[in-house]
């Protein structure tokens, strides 16, 4: 009785020192994983210019929009009202030292409490000085953080609030909130810049 309760007690203390072992292998990884990401998204955040192919597009859907978007994408080409792919369209964002320009499709409503409707194909175009700039490291969520203000290009009472989110894998999230219109989530990747924004 003795002899089994001594190697009982011996079993758990050699499953609690490999089980210690593991998990401090495991930590040691994680940690250089993730000193590395942060290495990474500060080399990021001293570069100077940016350029964001966008590749999805994520409309805020109403069931308005939601109907509309239905009946209008094309069937079996894997979009749908809440999820429609724009490879190819020519959507960026383009951030220089003292400039920001987008050209970004829109898929959603216009609010009625203002804006113009006529001279527009309805995307949403920005170019020009941003307002409230920031760029920030996120350590605890692992990425680069872009914030600015600007207005809709030839219509400066739509102002457009735009977040970027820059991952270590160059993966990119932009959120869009405008005054006139509802909210825009976007996806993409991140690029060299193009000759012609230099």
């Amino acid at each position: 009785m003795v002899h089994k309760l001594i190697y009982t007690r011996l079993r758990l203390l050699f499953c609690f020192v490999i089980a210690t072992l593991l998990w401090n292998c495991k930590s040691s990884d994680i940690n250089n994983t993730n000193s590395t990401e942060i290495a990474s998204l500060e080399a990021l955040m001293n570069n100077s210019a940016y350029y964001i192919d966008i590749e999805v597009a994520f409309p805020f859907t109403t069931g308005a929009t939601t109907q509309v978007l239905n009946a209008l994408l094309l069937r079996n080409t894997g979009n749908n009202a809440g999820r429609i792919d724009v490879r190819g369209d020519d959507n960026f964002i383009t951030i220089t030292t003292d400039s920001v320009s987008g050209n970004l499709s829109f898929f959603g409503e216009r609010r009625l409490s203002g804006g113009r409707y006529s001279g527009s194909d309805g995307s949403i175009h920005f170019e020009g000085f941003p307002e409230d700039f920031k760029k920030t490291v996120n350590k605890s969520k692992r990425k680069l953080e872009i914030d600015f203000k600007t207005q809709q290009k030839e219509q400066s009472s739509e102002g457009l609030d735009v977040n970027i989110e820059v991952f270590p894998n160059k993966k990119v999230v932009v959120k869009v909130t405008s005054t006139f219109r509802t909210f825009m989530h976007y996806s993409g990747v991140l690029k060299p810049i193009k000759p012609e924004f230099k």
